[in-house]
């Protein structure tokens, strides 16, 4: 899978549980000003584990501030991402 493949899946996870445009999630987006909240990332980050059938550590977890993030964090764990 690539990143680009990575990236648009985590969109689809992402708007599934938040309503936000798809154009306002891009790498530089940070999150928060996206307003996904604690909560939201928890969420999002139990669909992203549960679609690629990864575990992301909580200090990793932690380490999400942007959407970029968000994809690094899944690269690293699904084979062929890199």
């Amino acid at each position: 899978m690539t990143r680009s493949e990575i990236a648009q899946t985590l969109i689809t996870l992402v708007r599934k549980e938040k309503d936000i445009a798809e154009n306002l999630l891009t790498p530089d987006t940070v999150l928060a000003d996206a307003g996904i909240d604690s909560l939201d990332s928890l969420t999002i980050l139990f669909a992203i584990e549960e679609h690629f059938k990864i575990s992301i550590s909580d200090t990793r977890a932690r380490a999400i501030r942007t959407f970029g993030d968000m994809i690094d964090a899944v690269a690293e764990l699904v084979p062929a991402a890199q």
